[in-house]
């Protein structure tokens, strides 16, 4: 249900690009659009976390909205998990830049950068949209959800497919293909799945904090402003892809059993949080 309620709340959210006729391709910071367009593209951010909101609210069974919104406020855990998800991002993104100098691939004009002024209105609104407009919805409801069933490794991949193919929305809208292309949609469902998995270890090893996941996330918004990448990769780089695909694999191999069968996390009994048998 929250799924399709998410859907229907996207394809609303895009349907101004479609009535105008506006091509994505084309587009760039500050381009002039109508501002129904913009708010659209704007409420899209929003359409996982409202989606939860109305499941939790309607749906028979959700728990309720406080029960999705409690984890988001969970800041009770230890520093380090701080440290990982603010800083963790950054660090993946300049170990890229070193495997491309070290593979002789093409590489940024810097490695560090801080975004211009007048970018930073629009970055801070994208960090809320990205942090808590997605993350209510994958990791505050739907991964506590799916994992009570099917474990949190089935969960998180579940999620990470459901998440890339919602992140993909560009590729219906008008000029959104050729700015994606097919490169781009292989390598979003790698970043994202290998994502999903580090993320679904971060809020199952913090018992449930949702605010370290939305703080992870933050923390890769700003390593994409920080950190830049090479010219020409913005859409699809190969190599951010493969490097959240790895650090999935490794939290799967470093931590295995400990909490991939685990069920939901959510709630601050211990019991609650108990790997199953």
């Amino acid at each position: 249900m929250w799924a399709a309620i998410t859907a229907i709340i996207t394809l609303l959210s895009i349907l101004p690009i479609f009535l105008y006729n506006v091509d994505l391709s084309t587009l760039s910071f500050g381009s002039d659009i109508p501002i129904v367009v913009g708010i659209g593209i704007l409420l899209t951010g929003y359409a996982p976390a409202f989606a939860a909101l109305l499941a939790a609210r309607f749906v028979p069974g959700s728990g309720g909205i406080r029960r999705v919104l409690a984890p988001a406020v969970r800041w009770r855990v230890h520093p380090i998990w701080y440290a990982i998800a603010l800083l963790g991002p950054i660090g993946l993104f300049l170990i890229g830049d070193v495997i491309r100098a070290l593979l002789g691939l093409a590489l940024p004009e810097a490695w560090l950068t801080v975004p211009p002024a007048s970018t930073l209105f629009f970055l801070a609104g994208a960090l809320i949209a990205g942090s808590f407009g997605e993350e209510v919805g994958w990791r505050g409801l739907a991964q506590p959800r799916l994992q009570q069933r099917h474990g949190a490794l089935t969960a998180a991949v579940v999620v990470g497919v459901l998440w890339s193919l919602w992140h993909l929305w560009p590729v219906l809208a008008p000029g959104g293909f050729a700015m994606t292309g097919i490169s781009g949609v292989v390598l979003t469902f790698v970043r994202l799945t290998g994502t999903s998995v580090v993320y679904a270890w971060l809020l199952n090893s913090t018992r449930g904090s949702l605010l370290i996941v939305m703080l992870a996330h933050a923390g890769h918004n700003i390593a994409a402003q920080v950190v830049p990448l090479p010219s020409g990769t913005q859409q699809a780089d190969p190599v951010t892809a493969l490097l959240y695909l790895a650090a999935g694999v490794i939290v799967l191999l470093r931590y295995g059993s400990k909490w991939r069968a685990r069920s939901a996390c959510s709630e601050p009994a211990p019991r609650r949080c108990r790997a199953r048998r």
